[in-house]
């Protein structure tokens, strides 16, 4: 690390060695928001490399559950928390303001895990939820965001998934870590996003999660994901669900937004369907703020 005599955290960017395109996207964002001296590459695992015998899941996922867990296992002797990315995050300005302040507020006090962007399961009720909180956040244009500015949702009972972007508390290292080692002495039976997610609902791991998000996706790199690259990846639905967490980032841009969603959607529009097109302009009143609840 450079530029601080005590850096407050240190980030990790989980990277394959044959994905360098993805590298040299992620070191020119940490040079846009002057964080390369903040950050570093984590070689991953690659999964094509490994015995399988005991994993439960893809040589993919098996190696993605391998890269979080050493990438914290290097982390944790810097005796600060650390932030693991992935190298398809899409940053901003407020990732540093905002974890720096999540620290000094005593955050990782409450949680042992802080993620800056996830993604839900799309129910009706949790996407205008979502959608009233980030219409009424107050987003300053003109200085970086702080934690008063963001909601802070505790993930115990809620059903996410991705492992994009989040922070582990100096002091939960050793917890989230002996999670991990514990799922791999017998071989992972699910990806590491969703046995993390399960760690969480049972309250052996506490985590929460700060909305709207600072960080997100690249939309663009969906359908190349080095997990599941011409598999489920490249179905249409996955977009969409990408394009949902996409449109809580306070960096999003909308029209690239729909740009990507009529891209995914157009071999699947309904043209002569009244039911459908009843129920979607149903569900459309439902999300906006004229619908009341009885």
């Amino acid at each position: 690390m450079t530029g601080e005599a005590v850096p407050s955290y240190q980030g990790l960017y989980i990277n394959l060695d044959r994905s360098p395109l993805r590298r040299e996207r992620m070191e020119s964002q940490l040079a846009a928001f002057d964080l390369t001296g903040r950050y570093a590459r984590f070689s991953a695992v690659d999964g094509s490399t490994l015995n399988l015998s005991r994993s439960k899941i893809g040589p993919g996922e098996t190696g993605a559950f391998l890269s979080h867990a050493r990438a914290l296992e290097e982390a944790r002797g810097g005796g600060i928390p650390v932030h693991i990315l992935e190298d398809d995050a899409l940053l901003s300005g407020h990732v540093r303001p905002v974890i720096e302040d999540a620290i000094s507020g005593g955050l990782f006090e409450r949680f042992d895990i802080v993620f800056t962007d996830t993604l839900f399961t799309p129910h009706l009720g949790m996407l205008k939820t979502l959608k009233a909180v980030f219409d009424a956040a107050a987003l300053p244009d003109a200085r970086p965001l702080g934690l008063a500015d963001l909601q802070i949702i505790d993930l115990q009972r809620e059903s996410f998934s991705c492992l994009t972007s989040y922070v582990v508390g100096a002091g939960s290292i050793d917890r989230v870590l002996a999670s991990l080692r514990g799922e791999m002495e017998t071989g992972p039976t699910k990806p590491v996003d969703l046995f993390v997610r399960d760690c969480v609902a049972s309250g052996q791991l506490r985590a929460g999660l700060l909305f709207p998000f600072v960080t997100s996706l690249r939309l663009d790199e969906i359908a190349q994901s080095t997990i599941g690259a011409g598999t489920q990846t490249a179905k249409p639905s996955v977009m969409v669900l990408a394009i949902l967490r996409y449109m809580f980032f306070v960096g999003r841009d909308l029209d690239y937004a729909r740009s990507c969603l009529d891209a995914a959607t157009k071999q699947n529009r309904r043209k002569s369907d009244p039911h459908h097109e009843l129920m979607a302009q149903a569900l459309e009143f439902v999300l906006s703020a004229d619908f009341q609840q009885f």
